[in-house]
């Protein structure tokens, strides 16, 4: 068991050869299919600017931006021509968050093989974002009506999943392969919750998901995948398939993180999670497309439909259990303040914030708050809104001593511990 280890794009009907000679750089030693070989730089970084633009503000759950950016996800399913796996026969599937009418988009290339394709592999990303600032800036009140884009979090892996539907319904797999854009994660994983919850497909169908989330930023060829433990077959199909990509892995068992991941491995799902790290830029109005590593996002798209294309085809990965969190040793802190510091995920619950879970061995659990409080006051003010909640545990330093009340049933309690070290 696995512990802690360290477009102008080229017209679809082109000569493949002149295809694959523009791209000897991402892996020449190494032949690509031809599905591979329509993830390109150029096709990732036109999906990526699109998102990550002013035009867009930062894509918050439930804004009219975010509806155009699903709006995108879809043309490309549908160009592509994806099955939609949503509700009544379409792409969405709605749920309520923040009173409004949320969207995840849901598309199924149908796989080749007449009993496998009953059978499905899961890729997914979130195409939210904190809009301007209101809730989940580090820069806290600065951060407010600045656009914050996203670039990384997460245009970078929604572009990367657009990439991978046009690969993997040029090239289908054995199973289906059902493509998830979700929306809500920045809220605490609500769409992927809720997704889950009411599922457009059948649970017991599902082998396996592979997340993309913040996939944009690798520096030295650096490449975090968590999640292995969970899959019998992946640590060893993702050392083989990184063979030719050359990336430095940090590699990691546990199956719980804070992205849409964790909410299919609270399944019994199998769940593996790309991830480039965090930086400075994170959740600030800094991470533009700028700053992308457009070269390597591209060859980790390629590895992603590498992986893809296995799980579609071999052996069903057999769950296992491994509740530990996965996040790399390089990040700063984990990418929610209430659970780097508290250990404690969070959610929107009317006009406030409740937790929904909590680590074992976080800051929370030690002191007895439970899943269901709702936060009343965080250090003598009102908690607010679950934007409210996020900014004040994102400015608060490591070894800080705080006090929470929270409402449990008809009893408000009062909490008095210190933030996480760092």
């Amino acid at each position: 068991m696995l512990q802690d280890d360290v477009r102008t794009r080229c017209p679809r009907n082109a000569i493949l050869w002149l295809v694959l000679g523009l791209l000897p750089a991402l892996h020449a030693q190494d032949p690509i299919d031809e599905g591979e070989a329509l993830i390109t730089q150029e096709g990732v970084m036109e999906h990526l600017n699109f998102l990550a633009s002013d035009e867009l503000k930062g894509r918050v759950t439930g804004s009219d931006e975010i509806a155009r950016a699903g709006d995108r996800i879809i043309d490309v399913m549908k160009k592509h021509g994806l099955k939609p796996a949503g509700e009544e026969k379409d792409y969405p599937q709605k749920f309520p968050a923040i009173n409004r009418v949320c969207r995840n988009i849901c598309g199924l290339v149908p796989g080749t093989d007449p009993a496998l394709k009953k059978e499905i592999v899961v890729v997914g990303a979130h195409y939210d974002h904190v809009g301007i600032g209101a809730f989940g800036s580090r820069r806290g009140e600065q951060g407010r009506g600045q656009i914050h884009n996203g670039a990384d979090d997460n245009a970078s892996g929604t572009s990367a999943l657009l990439e991978l539907i046009e690969a993997v319904a040029k090239k289908p797999t054995k199973r289906s392969v059902l493509f998830l854009a979700f929306s809500g994660e920045e809220l605490g994983l609500v769409g992927s919750k809720a997704w889950c919850k009411k599922p457009t497909q059948p649970v017991n169908q599902l082998t396996c998901m592979l997340n993309l989330d913040m996939i944009g930023r690798s520096r030295d060829q650096y490449l975090f995948v968590g999640g292995l433990n969970t899959g019998s077959t992946f640590e060893a199909i993702t050392r083989a398939e990184n063979k030719p990509f050359q990336f430095k892995l940090e590699l990691h068992g546990g199956g719980r993180g804070p992205s849409d991941h964790d909410s299919f491995y609270a399944l019994g799902i199998p769940s593996m999670f790309f991830f480039t790290a965090e930086h400075e830029d994170y959740h600030t109005p800094d991470d533009d497309a700028d700053r992308i590593n457009a070269v390597d996002l591209t060859r980790i798209a390629r590895l992603g439909y590498r992986l893809v294309r296995r799980l579609g085809s071999e052996a069903r990965p057999k769950f296992a259990e491994d509740a530990r969190q996965a996040m790399p040793r390089t990040s700063e802190r984990g990418v929610e303040g209430p659970f780097w510091h508290l250990g404690a995920r969070i959610a929107a619950e009317g006009d406030g914030a409740v937790i929904t879970s909590l680590e074992a061995t976080g800051e929370g659990s030690k002191v007895g708050l439970q899943a269901g409080d709702k936060f009343v006051q965080l250090d003598g003010k009102p908690a607010g809104d679950v934007g409210s909640v996020h900014e004040f545990f994102d400015l608060k330093r490591p070894a800080t001593p705080l006090q929470l009340k929270v409402q449990r049933g008809r009893k408000v309690l009062t909490f008095k511990l210190t933030t996480r070290k760092a």
